[in-house]
C-alpha cells in the first residue's frame, strides 16, 4: 500500500482535476466513489488505474486484490472528492475504448439535451432496473462519467448499452433504417395517449430537455407524438418520471408478448 501525505502530490492534484468534464475526456479516465460502486467497477471489465482510501477497510482491501491501494488522509481525500458526505474510498479506472452502443434488438431510450445529471443517472436506473432499454445519449446531455450522474444511475452505467451520439438526426435515420418506430414524448394536438400504444422490441421513444422540450425539427423526424395524460393544472412531469413511465409501459407490453396474450 502507497500512502501519499501531501495535498500538493501530483497524482492528488491529477485525480482532482478530473471532478471536471475536460479532464476526464482530456485524460480517459473517471472516478467512482462509495464501496457499492466501487464493486461496480472492479466487476465492470474496466481497466482500473488505482485505489484510493483514506481509512483502513478490510472489505474494500480484499476486494480490491490485484490493484494498486493508496492510502491518504482525510484532509487530503477532501481535496479530491465531489461528495460532502464521503465514505473514503475512490477508484479510479479508464474510460471504455468506445461509449457502448445499442444492438437494435431492444425498446431505445433517447436523450437530447437532458443536462440534469440526476435526471441521466436515473433514466439509465431505470431502464437497467425494468426493461433494459438502450441509451442514447445525445445535445449535449449530463457526462456519465460525473459523479453525480454516476450516483443517481448506482452502478448501472456499467451495465446498460450508452451510445453518446454527436449527430441526433443521424441516430434516428440509423433506427428507421433498423425498424423502429420513433415516438416523441411531447405535447401536440395529433398526441396519443400513451396508454393507446403498442411497445415492442422495436420502439424508441425521445425526451427532450428539462426546460424546452423537444425542437419541432427533431419531433418532425419522429413517427409519433405520446403524451402521459396528467391532471388539469398540472404543469409537466419531471423528464426521469416520465421516462420511467414509459419504460414500465415498455416492460408490460413485453411481458404480454413473453406470455403470448398480445395477438
Amino acid at each position: 500500500m502507497r500512502i501519499i501525505e501531501s495535498k500538493n502530490n501530483a497524482l492528488i492534484i491529477e485525480t482532482a482535476k478530473l471532478r471536471q468534464k475536460k479532464y476526464r475526456d482530456e485524460k480517459n479516465l473517471f472516478f467512482v466513489e462509495g464501496a457499492k460502486l466501487l464493486k461496480e467497477a472492479l466487476g465492470s471489465g474496466l481497466r482500473v488505474r488505482y485505489i484510493i482510501i483514506c481509512e483502513d477497510d478490510p472489505g474494500i482491501l480484499e476486494i480490491a486484490l490485484g490493484c494498486e491501494i493508496i492510502k491518504v488522509t482525510r484532509d487530503i481525500y477532501k481535496k479530491i472528492t465531489d461528495e460532502d458526505g464521503f465514505e473514503g474510498v475512490m477508484c479510479v479506472l479508464e474510460k471504455p475504448e468506445a461509449s457502448g452502443g445499442v444492438k437494435y434488438d431492444k425498446p431505445v431510450i433517447i436523450l437530447d439535451g437532458v443536462q440534469n445529471p440526476g435526471n441521466v443517472g436515473a433514466i439509465i436506473r431505470t431502464a437497467d432496473a425494468i426493461c433494459g432499454a438502450d441509451i442514447i445519449l445525445a445535445g449535449g446531455c449530463a457526462d456519465i462519467y460525473s459523479g453525480k450522474t454516476q450516483r443517481a444511475a448506482m452502478g448501472s452505467i456499467f451495465r446498460q448499452n450508452i451510445k453518446i451520439a454527436e449527430n441526433i438526426k443521424i441516430e434516428l435515420e440509423i433506427l428507421k433504417e433498423n425498424g423502429y418506430n420513433i415516438f416523441a414524448a411531447c405535447l401536440g394536438a395529433d398526441a396519443r395517449r400513451i396508454d393507446s400504444v403498442k411497445f415492442d422490441d422495436k420502439t424508441a421513444v425521445i425526451f427532450g430537455s428539462e426546460g424546452s422540450g423537444l425542437s419541432e425539427g427533431i419531433v418532425k423526424l419522429c413517427d409519433e407524438r405520446v403524451i402521459i395524460p396528467v391532471n388539469a393544472g398540472s404543469d409537466s412531469l419531471n423528464v426521469s418520471v416520465a421516462a420511467g413511465i414509459f419504460m414500465w409501459e415498455m416492460q408490460k407490453w413485453g411481458e404480454k408478448i413473453t406470455h403470448g396474450e398480445i395477438r
